[in-house]
């Protein structure tokens, strides 16, 4: 079985056979079948009990799938227009996913477009508000009638609930079978309570299968919250320079018991920018944070960076601007230097030479001088001074 689809939701498989139950009798007057339930109003269950024994494992795990691997389910109403109720059946899965699947249910018909159910479409999940013993559940004459209302406590208070309790034979490929059906619904909102189920094979040893649905809160008389999410990114506002990317950090908070992995994604709001995030899955018992890295062309740019639990949606915004990295320093050429300490050079060469030469220029007339001949360490200091070896 797949988990995206409703099969894998722990209310599909508990109703399969009542599309196949008699008509009634029934002495119901002419009552409006109107919705009670308002939008937000949601409603927690857990597996209250589970047994399975079957000469056929395949069978048992099946049932499995769907029932013992469920952590908690939940209905909650999205919307209401009247006869109509929009809603979303949500699981969590032990396996930290989870899934959910909308419908749009007709509380005075019993319609609805949620297709698990390979025998009909029919909804189960919230009937009309007001209903009472001897009531059909939908306002046609084939729908099952309600057998008491009696008080009873529900999630800390006392209701008044109806019950429907019947059993159904049917067969399938060749095997008959016997399955009763105790359904509890509170009588006020018309939420369902609990469902408690018994299905017997009339081959011995094929199938035993005993298992109860029930409410373990709500928000409808109670004050419980629907597991969640959110999202925050530190810092809101980044930027990247050049090559150097911008990061913030992604935290989730679980809020209410929330226990699904959220799948992160960040998506820019146009082009030019591009972002990644690592890790991209948090699953729960490990880190619940992640790293947003975002680098692109210059300018100013918002990522919306979104968070999937399966059943439930958020996301938050990050500003990130990009600049233009620094413009590298010019080297010097490479022709300056050599040009102007050569210029120097010669410039001391010939100056140099022109000074000896005035040195030793005799001038006319003048008397010969005593003449002291040069010694060698006289000449070895002044000729390297102007002409280096190099020359």
């Amino acid at each position: 079985m797949r988990k995206s689809n409703l099969s894998n939701v722990v209310f599909c498989i508990t109703l399969v056979a009542l599309v196949l139950s008699p008509v009634l009798p029934s002495t119901r007057a002419v009552f409006p079948y109107v919705p009670s339930v308002k939008s937000g109003q949601f409603a927690q269950y857990k597996i209250l009990k589970y047994s399975c024994q079957s000469a056929l494992p395949q069978i048992c795990q099946s049932f499995e799938t769907s029932l013992n691997d469920t952590t908690y389910a939940a209905i909650q109403i999205v919307g209401v227009s009247s006869p109509s109720v929009t809603l979303q059946l949500i699981s969590v899965y032990k396996n930290g996913t989870g899934g959910h699947v909308g419908g749009l249910v007709n509380v005075e018909t019993g319609a609805s477009n949620i297709t698990a159910f390979s025998l009909g479409a029919n909804d189960f999940f919230v009937l009309a508000g007001g209903l009472a013993a001897h009531d059909h559940i939908w306002n046609t004459l084939s729908a099952p009638t309600l057998n008491k209302t009696i008080s009873e406590m529900v999630v800390g208070s006392l209701r008044n609930v109806n019950l429907l309790n019947y059993t159904v034979p049917g067969s399938y490929m060749g095997v008959g079978y016997l399955q009763s059906f105790n359904f509890t619904f509170d009588q006020s909102s018309g939420f369902l309570i609990e469902i408690n189920s018994s299905l017997r094979t009339n081959v011995t040893g094929i199938l035993e299968l005993d298992f109860a649905i029930g409410m373990v809160d709500n928000n409808i008389w109670g004050t419980a919250h629907l597991p969640d999410f959110d999202l925050s990114v530190d810092p809101t506002t980044v930027n990247a320079t050049g090559n150097t990317p911008a990061n913030s950090t992604i935290t989730l908070h679980r809020l209410y018991g929330f226990s699904a992995t959220v799948s992160l994604s960040a998506t820019p709001s146009t082009s030019g920018v591009s972002c990644s995030v690592s890790p991209n899955s948090l699953t729960m018992g490990g880190p619940d944070t992640s790293t947003l890295s975002c680098r692109g062309s210059p300018g100013t740019y918002t990522i919306i960076v979104e968070g999937n639990g399966g059943y439930s949606k958020h996301s938050t915004p990050l500003a990130v601007t990009v600049s233009p990295g620094p413009v590298p320093t010019q080297p010097a050429s490479t022709l300056s230097g050599p040009l102007l300490y050569g210029g120097v050079g010669i410039a001391a060469v010939v100056a140099a030479l022109v000074a000896f030469l005035l040195l030793r220029r005799k001038p006319r007339g003048a008397g010969v001088a005593p003449s002291y001949p040069s010694t060698p360490a006289t000449q070895a200091l002044f000729f390297p001074m102007f002409f280096p070896r190099s020359l």
